[in-house]
């Protein structure tokens, strides 16, 4: 495959010029034992050159800090005990390392992106699932949990700029039928992701990640950032739907559930080109449309990207 200069051609697709193929990035989840310090950017690094990515999204499964008297969230009224994290305690420094040693290892050659969890993400783990339940029975306390938790993600963000990160791909869930109505999304959920992604709006390569099925993602798309990615597959806003409704970048097109995760080249295939055809070669990026299975065969993911490096 031929050298080119991919930080050139993601920010070529970034700002809608003509790029000479389309970029292509593909991720998963990483071992316990890899997902922190340098540990964590090994991994990274191994992955990026394996594939020969043309960016990397790094994973993120630090723990967030709790007050010292709390493990978990389990009742509405204790949302207002968190404390205000500065982004640099215990969770976000083992990633911020990760970043620092990326950077030293690949920051010249490639863009790379932090994962941040939205802080809805955040208080469903805090509050181990029952986050819904505490929404609905004392809005008022949850929703001061999440600015609490807002603060402290925006400040880990800026630190994960300064450590090298292009941008975050902030990562929301909560969006879809199954867990909150479009109403509690946008009246409670929604002005704590946009604190978060405000903090580094001026990144040069910033996500959206929308996790689920049936998402609404209606409400994601005046978000502040270059990218949009969600359930193509799963939901009812296609490709070539979502190509009219933004002029975002669309970083989509893999099915993790299908072709790629059921071994099946020739679907995996017919998946990226439909999604070219879809979207054109202008504001796409190629990827998943949530972490693949570590288990994806090696060989069908090869296939992909030498494909992606043809069109």
């Amino acid at each position: 495959m031929r050298k080119i200069d991919k930080i050139a051609l993601v920010d070529a697709a970034l700002a809608g010029k003509p790029v000479e193929r389309v970029p292509f990035s593909i991720w998963h989840h990483f071992p316990d034992s890899a997902r922190a310090g340098r540990a964590c950017a090994v991994a990274h690094v191994t992955h990026f050159r394996r594939y020969d990515l043309d960016f990397l999204k790094v994973m993120n499964d630090n723990p967030y800090d709790m007050p010292s008297s709390m493990r978990f969230v389990t009742l509405p009224k204790e949302w207002g005990k968190l404390e205000p994290l500065k982004g640099g305690e215990a969770g976000f420094a083992a990633e911020l390392e990760a970043l620092r040693e990326i950077k030293k290892a690949i920051g010249a050659e490639t863009r790379f992106i932090a994962t941040v969890f939205s802080p809805f993400s955040v208080a469903m783990d805090l509050a181990r699932q029952r986050a819904v339940e505490h929404l609905r029975e004392d809005p008022e306390m949850f929703e001061r949990g999440l600015a609490t938790i807002a603060r402290g993600l925006a400040a880990f963000s800026k630190r994960a700029i300064d450590a090298g990160a292009s941008g975050i791909f902030f990562a929301a869930s909560g969006a879809e039928p199954a867990m909150l109505s479009a109403e509690e999304y946008r009246r409670i959920v929604k002005a704590h992701d946009v604190e978060v992604l405000a903090a580094v709006k001026d990144a040069p390569f910033n996500v959206v990640h929308v996790h689920g099925t049936n998402v609404y993602l209606d409400l994601f798309l005046d978000y502040p950032a270059r990218a949009i990615n969600w359930p193509s597959h799963q939901s009812q806003y296609p490709i070539s739907k979502v190509r009219k409704l933004t002029d975002k970048v669309l970083l989509a097109g893999i099915d993790e559930r299908g072709p790629i995760a059921q071994g099946r080249i020739r679907g995996a295939v017919e998946q990226v080109n439909e999604a070219v055809a879809d979207a054109g070669k202008k504001k796409f990026i190629l990827g998943p449309e949530c972490a693949v299975a570590a288990s994806a065969s090696t060989d069908l993911i090869m296939a992909v990207r030498d494909l992606a490096a043809q069109i």
